[in-house]
This record gives structure tokens, sequence and C-alpha cells, in this order.
């Protein structure tokens, strides 16, 4: 009987310890668990919500989009090159910049559209024939050709990465760092980055046989290898973050040559299933159907069966003889381009009295045109 007793007492205390162990194994779990939820951070509605922003935010504070009405910028190209990120092979992801940026921005209450380029030249120069990568001398975005001093640039070479695996590493890393899931994420996050742009107006150059072709050109490749891309950086993106949301580049209008590059593309097996949201530019060339080239666009996913949101992601209609010309213009497209079914829009240019026709000058500005624009982006944004 006192055998009994004494294993009886042996196995309640036993029970107890184990309950003890497990109750304090699931209280530090949770401890944790509630730790990254309650770090956690998410886009503000009223900024998901807002339709509208504009190319720019950089380190600098731009309150002309929300004096007008907008929440959102697209840095151009901005400071998301592998390049400038990560200086060789088994470099360290550099976030001091983009650090900067996104706190700049968020400290607006912006929402960031951020574009990832997968150039870095030390990755580049590994690929057998890498001469063919390389872009004209005269292109705008080499660092030394940045007549606006916009802090930015792209380098000489610019194909697909070499080595994808590095490539994937780096795309890992920034997004998770701003994803906002409070693992490894920026200090003082407040702001996530939940949309990335997959490079920028691949078909620009691509069969393009212009005198001023060598000005620039953002991708040597074409439509086969830029769907490549799209695939692997969609990976890589979605393994630190399945709640991100993938914009495919965006094509540079709604010419026939533009659009055929997607067409090839789309065509490749995984393309459709790469992105979340479609993407097109318009940079004043929407003349005859005033709606920042969306209802030609939207009719080219159709043919694949896809029916997607659509961003206009540079917009101007500049066509106009006068700033006001350029007004009545810009507000016809942006209520054309919302009727065809875009989502958001981003305006490439702040002030109607912009009459360049090449922008990789700057403009000469007067306060009084600037505040004249800001009252007219107003009208048209206070429409929505």
């Amino acid at each position: 009987m006192k055998k009994i007793i004494i294993i009886i007492s042996a196995l309640i205390i036993a029970l107890f310890g184990l309950f003890w162990i497990y109750s304090n194994g699931a209280s530090k779990n949770t401890s944790v668990e509630n730790k990254i939820l309650s770090s956690a951070v998410s886009i503000p509605e009223k900024v998901l919500s807002n339709r509208f922003g504009f190319l720019g935010g950089q380190e600098e504070e731009n309150p002309f989009v929300e004096d007008v009405g907008g929440a959102w910028v697209r840095p151009h190209p901005g400071p998301f090159l592998w390049d400038s990120m990560q200086k060789d092979k088994n470099g360290k992801t550099d976030f001091s910049k983009t650090d900067k940026i996104v706190g700049c921005q968020q400290s607006q209450n912006y929402g960031t559209l951020a574009t990832i380029w997968p150039f870095a030249e030390w990755d580049q120069k590994m690929r057998d024939g890498s001469d063919f990568c390389a872009v004209s001398n005269k292109d705008e975005f080499l660092n030394q050709n940045d007549k606006k001093g916009r802090g930015d640039y792209l380098p000489l070479h610019r194909c697909n990465p070499t080595n994808w695996e590095d490539y994937k590493k780096w795309v890992y890393s920034i997004v998770e760092r701003y994803d906002g899931d409070g693992i490894d994420d920026m200090p003082n996050l407040k702001i996530p980055i939940k949309y990335w742009e997959v490079m920028n107006e691949p078909d620009l150059s691509y069969g393009n046989n212009a005198p001023d072709k060598d000005r620039l050109t953002f991708y040597k490749e074409g439509p086969k290898e830029y769907a490549k891309l799209l695939i692997q950086t969609s990976e890589a993106i979605r393994s630190a973050d399945q709640n991100a949301k993938i914009l495919i580049a965006g094509a540079a209008g709604a010419d026939k040559r533009f659009l055929d590059f997607y067409r090839e593309a789309l065509s490749v097996n995984g393309t459709k299933d790469a992105f979340d949201i479609g993407n097109v530019h318009c940079i004043s060339n929407d003349q005859g159907t005033s709606d920042f080239n969306v209802g030609a666009y939207k009719k080219m996913l159709a043919e694949f069966k896809i029916s997607k949101p659509i961003w206009v992601t540079e917009a101007e209609s500049f066509n106009g003889k006068t700033a006001e010309e350029n007004y009545e213009l810009t507000k016809k497209s942006t209520m054309g381009a919302i009727s065809a079914g875009a989502e958001k829009i981003f305006y490439t240019r702040y002030n109607f009295n912009d009459f360049r026709t090449d922008m990789s000058q700057k403009n000469v500005e007067s306060e009084e045109s600037i505040r004249a624009s800001e009252k007219q982006y107003q009208s048209i944004t206070s429409q929505f």
C-alpha cells in the first residue's frame, strides 16, 4: 500500500511539473506572438483609399502631394537598386538611404510604391557577353548624365541577374525590412511598403529604331527574359511577404510595339500569376482616347483573360500650348482613366506650365505657376 501511495504521489508531482513547463512555455510563446503583433504596422486606410500620387519621394519633404489631395509617392528611379544597396557578392545590404527615404515619406503619411531594379555591375559583369547589356554612354540615368540632380542612378549594364540566388536574397532582404510584420523591420517603421513594381518600361527601347533611342534604355533584353525576371522577383517578394502586392512593369504607352512586348511576356507560362496589378504609363501619348492609355491596356490584358486592377504609375497629358490647356487635358484624361478602370494614378509633372520635351533637364518654375497648378490639381482630385 505504501508503495502505491509513493507511486501515485510521484505521478501527481510529475504531472504538475509537466503542466508548469507547458504553461511557462505557452506563456513565453504568447508573449512573443503578442510582441510581433503589437509591433506590426499597416498602411492607413485613408492612404489605401486615396487614388492619387506623384513621381518623387526622396529624402526631402514634399507637401505638394498632400496639398493637392494625394497620398502616394513613387520614387523614380528610386533607391531600390541592387547596385547601390549591395556593393559586391558577399556584401551586406545597405539600408541607409532607403531607410531615410521611407522615414521621410511616412513622416508625411504617404504610401510608397517602390520600384525594384535588378542590376548590379558586379553581377552583370560575371555574365558571358556582358557587353551586350551595356546601355549608351548618353543614357540619362547614368550617374555622369544626371542633369536634374535627382541623386539616383542606374548602372551601365541592364540585363537580367546572372546569379538568381544572389538576386533573390537581396530582394527578400528589402521586402522583409519594409513589410511591417514586426520581424527584422526598419526601426520605427510606421507605414510599410506593400506595393512593389518589378522594374520600369522594359518595352521602351525594344525594337526601337528612333534617332534618340540611346537617350533612355531601361532594359536590354526582351519579353521572354522580362517574364523570367518578373516570375523570379515575385517568388522572392512573396517568400518574404505573402500579403505584398506586385505590379508588373509599366507599359510605356498603348502603341502596338509596347503592348506586343507584354503580349509576348504574358504568353510565357507563369507570368500571369506573377503579378497582382496591371500597370500602364502615359507620357502625353493618349491623344484620341484621353484615358492615360488605360482602355487599350485593359483590352490587351483581356486577350489573356486577365481582369486585375490597373494603376497608371506615370500620367501626364501635356499636349497643350498653354498651362490652362495642359490642365484641361490632364483633367479629361484623369476622368477617362478612372472611368476605364484605373484604381490609382501617379502624375509625373507638378506644374502645368512645364513645356519640356527633354525630361532629363530641370524645369525652371515660378512660385506663381506652382500655386496655380496646385489649385488645378486640387480641382481634379477633389472629384474623386
